[in-house]
């Protein structure tokens, strides 16, 4: 077996999706490798479609709200949409890469990737194909594609799915992380591996990739509020911009930390007893299956609304809209070690860690048959 996994530059929980799967089949001795599947029409494309995902979710985030509805109305029984076409013109090519390198499955991380899947399938058979969805909701446009099984984020999912898109093999596994985003160490082991101290709260501010959010109003408030001795880790991702305007803002504060994007973050979950965070589905369940408490920032229209109404009905994260409803939750967890513990054991019961074994299994077994 061979895998190719299709991925595509709209934010990076695709990616980190990607590279979960690729590193638990090479840790089986199966070749990986994961593209994006826009390069296929040009490296021009891949980039423009990435520019306007950033640029929409920075500066006109209702724009992504609005597409994604009407991603959900376009498609029709019977019929298939303008996204599915424009998808499939780079099924010949994606095919010529699976014959020259000896490719016989193919997953995709993104739905454009499993329309381009399902527009393949049509002329050739030779491969196996799946859908790795990486939100709590229901992905738009999937009603229109055609793989062998689907791997949704929870068992809470597998009706609406059957209720959107009938006639499918949903298997609801998990959204995949990396293995090292799985091990955790104790608070304190961290806090000295990090040269934090041992003796004070830790709060952690993550805003995604791009470095999306009101962080600045956030911290400004919990500066005033927060126990005197609290230190916040604030990760602005690739947002230089908004690193160098922290700085900038509050550069004579001692508390504050600033961090750009960076590889191995793992420790500071562990050392952190408050997160707050961007609600990707990937973000958040990466934050999940560390089992730290956490507050999930005014999401994007969209799914990342859906990301937020699961984790909070499942009692796995706290959200707020407004700076102050932020810090106030964040407060508590901080403060309430009850509701704290309680929040890691919903997690610890909700979110699978071994998501990746487990698609691996299955992909295995179903090309062993």
């Amino acid at each position: 077996m061979k895998i190719l996994v299709l991925s595509a530059n709209t934010g990076q929980g695709h990616n980190s999706a990607g590279r979960a799967i690729i590193q638990e089949a090479e840790s089986r001795g199966i070749t990986g490798v994961m593209m994006d599947s826009l390069l296929f029409q040009s490296p021009r494309s891949s980039r423009y479609v990435e520019k306007i995902h950033i640029n929409s979710a920075l500066y006109a985030p209702k724009l992504i709200g609005v597409g994604n509805r009407l991603a959900y109305k376009i498609t029709k029984p019977g019929s298939r949409s303008i996204a599915y076409y424009l998808n499939a013109r780079n099924a010949d090519c994606i095919y010529a890469l699976m014959v020259e390198n000896g490719f016989d499955t193919v997953i995709a991380t993104h739905v454009f990737a499993a329309e381009a899947l399902t527009s393949l399938r049509e002329k050739h058979t030779d491969f196996r194909s799946y859908f790795v969805v990486t939100d709590y909701s229901v992905t738009p446009l999937v009603d229109e594609t055609a793989l062998d099984a689907y791997f949704i984020p929870h068992k809470d999912f597998v009706i609406q799915y059957e209720n959107r898109a009938p006639g499918k093999r949903y298997i609801p596994t998990g959204i995949p992380v990396m293995a090292g985003k799985t091990e955790k160490l104790t608070m304190e082991k961290a806090r000295k591996q990090l040269g934090l101290p041992l003796d004070a709260g830790i709060i952690m501010l993550m805003t995604g990739s791009m470095g999306f959010g009101n962080i600045q109003d956030i911290i400004r408030i919990l500066l005033q509020n927060a126990p005197k001795n609290t230190v916040f880790l604030a990760f602005c991702g690739t947002n230089k911009r908004l690193r160098k305007s922290l700085d900038t803002n509050f550069g004579k504060e001692k508390r504050l930390r600033t961090f750009g994007f960076i590889h191995g973050i793992e420790q500071y979950y562990d050392a952190a007893d408050v997160l707050i965070s961007k609600p990707g589905g990937l973000s958040s369940t990466e934050a999940a299956v560390r089992e730290i408490p956490f507050v999930q920032i005014a999401p994007m229209p969209g799914w990342e609304e859906d990301n937020v109404r699961f984790f909070g009905e499942k009692g796995m994260a706290k959200s707020g809209k407004m700076p102050e409803e932020i810090a106030e939750a964040v407060l508590s967890l901080l403060t309430d070690k009850e509701m704290a513990s309680a929040m890691r054991a919903c997690q610890h019961l909700q979110i699978n860690k071994n998501a990746a074994s487990q698609i691996l299994d299955y992909i295995t077994n179903c090309n062993e048959e």
